[in-house]
C-alpha cells in the first residue's frame, strides 16, 4: 500500500501525541512493506496514493480543506479524530484559568464562590465570542461541529484511540458509521522502560524528589490549577513544555509557586524519559486528553501517575493511577500527595507498567491501523 498521512498545517509548531502517533505508526507500517509519506498540510495532494489517513479533526478549517482534496482526487480516506468533547473542554480550561487568576489577584468571598461554581459545574464562562456552560451549551458559535460531523460521516473509516473516544464522536458529532477500528496509543519500551534518571538530574541540577508534568504549558493542560492545588504543600514541581503561546499563563504559575517551580522547555525523548525516571509522580489533570500519552510514558518509566476524570484516560489507566477532578484543587492535591506517599513500589504503578508493556505498544497500533485499511480498500473493489 502507498499511504499518505496528513496532519493540519500548524502541527509542526504544536507538537503533541498526534505527531508521535504519526511517526511511530508510519515506522511500523514501513517495516511491514508499505510506503508511507507524512505531511503537515491543509491542502495535501493525494494523487498517486492508495489511501489517505488524516489525523485530528479538531482544526475545522484545515479538516474541511483536507477532505475536499481527498474527495477531488477520489482517494479512500481514513480519519483518526483525536477527539474530546471540545465545548466542555473549553469551558473547563478557560473557566479554571479565570477562577485561579481571580483567586490570585482578588482573593475573597467572590473568588471563593467562583471556585465553588467551577467545582459544581455551575459557572458560566464568558469569552470574547460568547458564553459557555459546563455542558457545552451557550451563545458561542459551535456550528463548526456540525460541519465536522457531516464530513466524518462521509469518510471511509474511523480510527479512534479508544472506545471512549469513539463514543464521544458518536455523541458529539453524531457519527453513525460501522467501519472503524480502535488503535490504542503505544509506548516505546526502548526509550521509556527503566530509563536512567541521572542524565536529567545532572543537566538540570535537580537532585531531590519532585512532581512532574510534561506537555505544552497552556490552559488546556491545566498547569495553573495544578500550581494552585500544590501551593500549600512543600512539593517541588517541574513543568516540561513550551510556553511561547501562553507566556502569561506560565508567569502566573511561577507567581503561585515561586522557587518551588521549575519550567523546562521541550526536551528530546531521551531526556524526557530520564525526567520521568527521576520524578516521584507524574500529573496530567488536563481538560484535553484523548489518552494522555505522556502519562503512559511516565508510567512505563515507573512513576506513579495522576490522571484527569475528564477525557478518555480511564480506558488506559483504569484503577492503576490516582484520579483527580481537574476543576477541584483539593482533589488534585489529595491525588498528588497520595501518589507521592505511595511511591514507585505501590501496586498501582507496578500494575500499570506491566499492562502498558502487554497492551499498549506501537505494533498493536499498527495492527489495528492495517486492519482498517484492508477493510476500507476491500469496499472499493
Amino acid at each position: 500500500m502507498k499511504i499518505l498521512f496528513v496532519n493540519h498545517g500548524g502541527a509542526d509548531s504544536m507538537g503533541g501525541g498526534d505527531g508521535v502517533q504519526i511517526r511511530e505508526t508510519a515506522q511500523r507500517l514501513a517495516n511491514r512493506g508499505h510506503q508511507v509519506v507524512a505531511v503537515n498540510s491543509d491542502q495535501p495532494d493525494p494523487r498517486e496514493f492508495d489511501l489517505v489517513h488524516i489525523f485530528n479533526c479538531r482544526a475545522p478549517q484545515s479538516f474541511e480543506q483536507q477532505i475536499a482534496a481527498c474527495r477531488a482526487a477520489g482517494v479512500p480516506t481514513v480519519v483518526s479524530p483525536i477527539w474530546v468533547s471540545i465545548p466542555q473542554a473549553i469551558w473547563g480550561s478557560r473557566g479554571s484559568m479565570a477562577v485561579v487568576n481571580r483567586l490570585v489577584q482578588e482573593p475573597g468571598a467572590q473568588a471563593d464562590q467562583g471556585l465553588r461554581q467551577l467545582i459544581g459545574r455551575e459557572l458560566t464562562v464568558h469569552l470574547d465570542d460568547g458564553s459557555i456552560e459546563a455542558d457545552g451549551r451557550g451563545s458561542r458559535d459551535m456550528s463548526w461541529m456540525k460541519r465536522v460531523g457531516a464530513l466524518l460521516q462521509g469518510v471511509d473509516g474511523l480510527l479512534p484511540n479508544s472506545f471512549l473516544e469513539l463514543k464521544a464522536v458518536q455523541q458529539d458529532l453524531h457519527w453513525c458509521g460501522d467501519c472503524f477500528e480502535i488503535a490504542h496509543y503505544g509506548v516505546d519500551p526502548r526509550l521509556f522502560l527503566d530509563a536512567d534518571p541521572e542524565p536529567f538530574r545532572q543537566k538540570f541540577g535537580i537532585q531531590g524528589p519532585f512532581v512532574v508534568q510534561a506537555g505544552r504549558i497552556e490552559p488546556a493542560k491545566n498547569q495553573l490549577m495544578l500550581c494552585w492545588a500544590l501551593r500549600n504543600t512543600n512539593l517541588p514541581l517541574v513543568l516540561i513544555g513550551k510556553t511561547r503561546s501562553w507566556q502569561g499563563f506560565a508567569d502566573r504559575c511561577r507567581e503561585i509557586l515561586g522557587n518551588r517551580l521549575t519550567i523546562i522547555d521541550h526536551l528530546p525523548q531521551e531526556l524526557l524519559a530520564s525526567a520521568y525516571a527521576a520524578s516521584s509522580v507524574h500529573v496530567l489533570t488536563s481538560w484535553m486528553e484523548t489518552c494522555g500519552l505522556v502519562t503512559l510514558e511516565a508510567a512505563l518509566a515507573g512513576a506513579p501517575v495522576v490522571g484527569s476524570t475528564f477525557g478518555h484516560e480511564l480506558e488506559y489507566l483504569r484503577n492503576d493511577c490516582w484520579w483527580a477532578d481537574p476543576a477541584n484543587p483539593d482533589s488534585i492535591r489529595d491525588a498528588v500527595v497520595g501518589a507521592w506517599q505511595a511511591g514507585r513500589t505501590d501496586q498501582r504503578p507496578v500494575r500499570l507498567k506491566r499492562r502498558i508493556l502487554e497492551e499498549f505498544n506501537w505494533e498493536r497500533t499498527a495492527d489495528a491501523t492495517e486492519r482498517l485499511y484492508e477493510r476500507v480498500l476491500a469496499k472499493q473493489r
